[in-house]
Order: C-alpha cells, then sequence, then structure tokens
C-alpha cells in the first residue's frame, strides 16, 4: 500500500499548517470579522483555485483519490480536486483556524434525498456545522450552499460577494510545496508504485 515517506509525510503536514496560519493572519489584518462573511470569502477563494498547486480547483465526487494514511482530508485542496470530503473538511479547518465553532457533520443521504447521520465509514455526505451566537448553520462548500437551522427546517441563506486584496497572495510557497508532494504520490499512483523507500 503506497504511504508517505516520513520527510514527504512531514512536509506535507507543515506545509498544511504553515498556510492555514498565513490564511489565518490575512483574515485578521482584515475587519471582516462575521463568520458567514469569512465562510463566503473562503468559498469564493477555494472555487477559483487561490488554494490549490495550478490555480484551477475542480469539485469531483468521483476520481482515484489517494488514500494514504495520515493524510488530513483538507490537505486534499492544494493538489486542486477534491470531493464533498476534502472540500468540507478544509473549510471546518480554516474555519477553526480563525477561532468559529464549527464541526463536521457525517451524512447518508438514502435513494428519496433524506438525510440522515452517520459514521464517516457510512457516511455518503460532508458538510459543516456552524454554531454562532444563538443561530446554527449548515454549510455545504462542495454545493455552495449555506442554510441556518430554525427548529426542523433549514432556511437558505445569501451571501455576500467579495473582492478582497487577499485574493492575489495565493497559492502561496506552501500550497505549492504541499501541492507537489501530492502531485508526486499521485504520479506514482499512476504508474502503479505501491512502496516508496524511505531516503
Amino acid at each position: 500500500m503506497l504511504n508517505f515517506t516520513e520527510n514527504d509525510r512531514a512536509i506535507i503536514q507543515n506545509s498544511y499548517h504553515n498556510f492555514l496560519q498565513s490564511l489565518k493572519s490575512d483574515f485578521q489584518n482584515t475587519d471582516i470579522k462575521s463568520s458567514l462573511d469569512c465562510y463566503a470569502i473562503i468559498v469564493k477563494l477555494l472555487k477559483e483555485g487561490h488554494f490549490s498547486l495550478n490555480g484551477n480547483m475542480k469539485y469531483l465526487s468521483s476520481f482515484d483519490y489517494l488514500n494514504l494514511p495520515y493524510m488530513m482530508d483538507g490537505v486534499q485542496v492544494m493538489y486542486g480536486i477534491g470531493c464533498c470530503r476534502h472540500i468540507n473538511s478544509f473549510v471546518n479547518d480554516v474555519m477553526q483556524m480563525l477561532g468559529f465553532n464549527v464541526s463536521l457533520l457525517y451524512v447518508k443521504i438514502d435513494e428519496t434525498d433524506t438525510w440522515h447521520r452517520a459514521t464517516p465509514l457510512t457516511a455518503n455526505h460532508v458538510v459543516v456545522i456552524l454554531k454562532d451566537h444563538n443561530s446554527e448553520y449548515l454549510l455545504d462548500a462542495y454545493n455552495n450552499y449555506a442554510f441556518e437551522i430554525v427548529g426542523y427546517d433549514l432556511e437558505p441563506l445569501k451571501l455576500k460577494n467579495f473582492a478582497i486584496p487577499l485574493m492575489a497572495k495565493y497559492p502561496d510557497d506552501n500550497i505549492k510545496e504541499g501541492g507537489l508532494i501530492l502531485q508526486k504520490y499521485y504520479k506514482l499512483q499512476e504508474l502503479g508504485i505501491d512502496y516508496v523507500y524511505e531516503y
């Protein structure tokens, strides 16, 4: 089974951590403090490819994704492709880094489009739950929507559209470094190589 070398694992974990820290610092230097406004900006930057190696972002549920032990799901966006698990895990990681009360919700959507709580192993969809003041929100960057949870109902939210100078800074060197590691392992997977020696 393909696995990161110790060196590559350290590089990708550090790259992702440093990238999140840099993004947090950039947000703190703006006057944008609302959780929903921050979410809207993250989704915009993500969709426009600012957080990926090559400046492109593809949202695909069917793809031969790397299944490497110890790889955080959100890291995948640095390669420029992701399913709901990768996209929403990334949003969750950023929102947590910014100090918001968020968590992942694993969902099993049945053939009638009814949602049921699930475990990570049985889920076929992942969303983010945001609790802010006395309100609770369901966020899904993969499908580009946000709802306020009101009792048993979901009220759709219209998010602001931001144009901010933050966008010019990305992708940063951390994204490039992590993305290149992922690119290498995707190439190894494509070539059928299932073991990489430590060096």
